[in-house]
């Protein structure tokens, strides 16, 4: 079980890291695309964002819930 968990916390570890990674470059040279007429919509930006983010973790929570836990528990899998 405890190896399981540190198999675990290391991959969700190494997704943050890998999205962070790919992030960060596109960030640092984005040139202001937009004039300030149209900057009233940029916020959709970040609710786009997380909810991507709250779905990769539902997907993940949900993948864990109906076949990694039964697996390891010697249920039958869904």
């Amino acid at each position: 079980m405890k190896n399981s968990r540190m198999h675990l916390a290391f991959v969700a570890v190494l997704a943050v890291v890998l999205l962070v990674a790919l992030a960060v470059p596109a960030g640092a040279a984005t040139p202001v695309v937009a004039d300030q007429q149209f900057q009233w919509f940029y916020w959709v930006g970040f609710a786009l964002a997380l909810s991507f983010i709250g779905w990769l973790l539902m997907m993940a929570v949900g993948y864990y819930i109906k076949v990694l836990r039964p697996k390891w528990r010697g249920q039958k899998q869904s």
